[in-house]
């Protein structure tokens, strides 16, 4: 599945773009892949952001940790974290 954009042009030479959830299916009878549209966002310049982001919370509720701090880190352009190192601090320490 992937984010699409698609667009088109207005009578009045203006042009609407449209974001688009697919996802690619192959079809046998024509011998090629073909885009099936999940779900349509609606028009570019009136798009639920906010939406957007509660649904990446919802699918990102299926990944390990590792992956979402990878995710987060690549679309936030931050480095990722790395584990550096630990100390034995003892039992007793901890539950106190």
């Amino acid at each position: 599945m992937y984010i699409r954009t698609i667009q088109r042009k207005n009578k009045d030479g203006s042009v609407v773009r449209y974001v688009q959830l697919a996802h690619n299916y192959w079809d046998s009878a024509a011998g090629q892949s073909r885009a099936k549209v999940i779900y349509n966002f609606g028009r570019e310049d009136e798009l639920d952001t906010e939406g957007l982001r509660r649904l990446i919370r919802s699918v990102a509720r299926y990944l390990g940790p590792q992956e979402v701090l990878k995710l987060e880190a690549h679309y936030s352009g931050d480095a990722p974290l790395s584990f550096v190192s630990s100390r034995a601090l003892g039992g007793a320490w901890v539950l106190n």
